[in-house]
């Protein structure tokens, strides 16, 4: 039943919810009213017939509501209104990021552990391989499933160098992702 809950919120255009308790009764009179819908001609039975008006019938809903969602978004790039999108419209609207110059200070003053300006592979490993260690609480080499699913169901233990001054975000080493 939820896979056609969270079916219909698609269709919909809304995200699916977490499930809620439903009763058997409100399941059944559910499932009454959708066959009472499918069973066109109420003759107790529903054949292939009806079972084809249906899809035809949620096919068409669903091409409805995508043109409604296309031309929706066809108007917002549309800003003269002429019915076509120019280059020029196009790139108002769908605006690329600007590069900012980066700063290496941050990252440097982070992993640089003997501070001699450069990061080695050591230092570019160590917080990473730290918090594996830490997270694998069996020492046995490998974060099985329930040792990384416990990692992200605890809060962040702020490390003893950190003060325990209200507000204080604890500063934990990471390697951090390098795009390539």
């Amino acid at each position: 039943m939820f896979i056609l809950l969270t079916a219909a919120a698609l269709a919909q255009g809304t995200a699916p919810t977490a499930p809620k308790p439903v009763t058997k009764v409100e399941l059944g009179a559910k499932l009454d009213s959708d066959y009472a819908d499918l069973d066109s001609d109420k003759d107790g039975k529903v054949g292939a017939e009806e079972i084809k008006a249906r899809l035809v019938k949620s096919a068409e809903e669903d091409i409805a509501t995508l043109e409604k969602e296309r031309d929706a978004a066809f108007a917002r790039f549309d800003s003269n209104g002429d019915g076509t999108i120019s280059r020029v419209e196009f790139d108002e609207r769908a605006k690329l990021p600007t590069l900012k110059d980066p700063d290496p200070k941050p990252f440097l003053e982070r992993f640089d552990a003997n501070k001699d300006g450069a990061i080695s592979a050591d230092e570019f490993r160590a917080p990473t391989l730290a918090n594996f260690d830490r997270l694998d609480s069996n020492k046995d080499g490998t974060l099985s499933p329930a040792e990384q699913q416990a990692s992200a169901r605890a809060p962040a233990k702020a490390p003893a160098s950190v003060s325990a001054s209200k507000g204080a975000k604890p500063k934990v080493k990471e390697t951090p992702p390098i795009g390539r």
